[in-house]
């Protein structure tokens, strides 16, 4: 999901962080994984600034980082959300995820 205004990003779902890692990381650059329980976890990746840390409860619709083109993104025009679903640990449909 691109957007060149760098919006801020929300947690689809509320959980646990149990990932809040900034720099390359195998291309995500700076992401989130939020643990939402049952086997069910969401990534954000590629932002610009992170707003939370691991271990910390996120409800849903809470802002918990900003959109950016960190990792493997080139340019602006690559500002986005990279946004993955898991259910026990096999990456599911993200239109499934959403609210």
């Amino acid at each position: 999901m691109a957007n060149s205004s760098r919006p801020p990003i929300w947690a689809t779902a509320g959980g646990v962080v149990v990932t809040a890692k900034g720099g390359y990381n195998g291309g995500y650059g700076n992401h989130v994984i939020i643990d939402h329980g049952n086997g069910f976890q969401t990534l954000y990746a590629h932002a610009e600034e992170l707003y939370v840390s691991e271990g910390e409860t996120v409800t849903k619709g809470q802002v918990i980082a900003k959109m950016g083109n960190t990792g493997r993104v080139y340019g602006a025009t690559g500002i986005h959300v990279h946004y993955e679903c898991h259910q026990n640990g096999r990456k599911i449909n993200p239109y499934n995820c959403m609210p």
